[in-house]
């Protein structure tokens, strides 16, 4: 019995040799591919962006282009593997408050120095020569014109955005080739839009008084822009308005 023992160990011993499989190392994960993406910025160095002022980042052939807080950015972009450099190249001029301002400028800043790019789950991060992260990076999803609750974030005028009156709140919906919102009145009118064109108006609105003149001049620029509107572009959840003579509105999605 004791022979028999030993050759049945040495049989499980052998099939277990024949058997085994050396253990799995970690999941290798492929290097993203820029090119033809686009995101929503959701850390700088390691700080969240401001709400409603997140960065986005277009990626098309060389180049990358998006909101880099306050202005529109356009600048070089090469990728090797998961190599990447980026050079900044032109920006609008465009002044906003002074945090989205220092936000804007911390953007540029990381821009120059990423080096590379690498996956974290579905998102990435553009890290530097050390690996470090400098942006970190979401996939956009832009929120659809039809149907979103847009409220009003900032006032374009030629080269400067200002905020909204303080406390106030100034809403658009649209909805079946109607555009209609609430600033001091309620207003409505026709709309129609393509993929990057629109055209709103006229528009009609109650008769209600502001309680303030500055309330009062908020709501006739932005009526006025409204039916000036000829443009608009989609950013995650930014919606911008844009006119033919550089005015504009800002909205964030609700």
């Amino acid at each position: 019995m004791k022979h028999t023992w030993i050759v049945t160990m040495g049989l499980v011993g052998l099939l277990a040799a024949c058997t085994s499989t050396t253990p799995a190392g970690p999941a290798s994960t492929a290097t993203p591919a820029l090119d033809g993406t686009s995101w929503t910025v959701t850390g700088i160095n390691g700080t969240a962006p401001l709400s409603g002022h997140e960065p986005t980042m277009e990626f098309a052939g060389t180049t990358v282009a998006g909101l880099a807080s306050c202005n529109r950015y356009n600048a070089a972009f090469t990728q090797d593997g998961s190599a990447v450099t980026i050079t900044p190249g032109v920006t609008t001029q465009m002044a906003c408050a002074e945090d989205v301002m220092a936000q804007e400028h911390a953007f540029t800043v990381a821009l120059t120095q990423v080096s590379g790019v690498r996956a974290v789950g579905n998102n990435v991060e553009l890290v530097d020569a050390s690996g470090r992260s400098v942006l970190a990076l979401a996939a956009v999803v832009n929120q659809p014109l039809e149907g979103t609750t847009w409220t009003l974030s900032g006032l374009i005028s030629a080269e400067t955005v200002s905020s909204p009156v303080a406390g106030s709140s100034v809403t658009m919906t649209i909805s079946d080739g109607t555009l209609s919102g609430k600033a001091c009145n309620t207003f409505h009118g026709t709309v129609s839009w393509t993929q990057t064109s629109i055209g709103v108006g006229p528009l009609a609105s109650t008769r209600m008084a502001c309680t303030s003149a500055e309330l009062t001049t908020q709501e006739n620029t932005v009526l006025k822009t409204l039916e000036a509107a000829t443009g608009y572009t989609i950013a995650g959840n930014t919606l911008t308005l844009t006119a033919d003579d550089g005015s504009g509105l800002n909205f964030t999605a609700a």
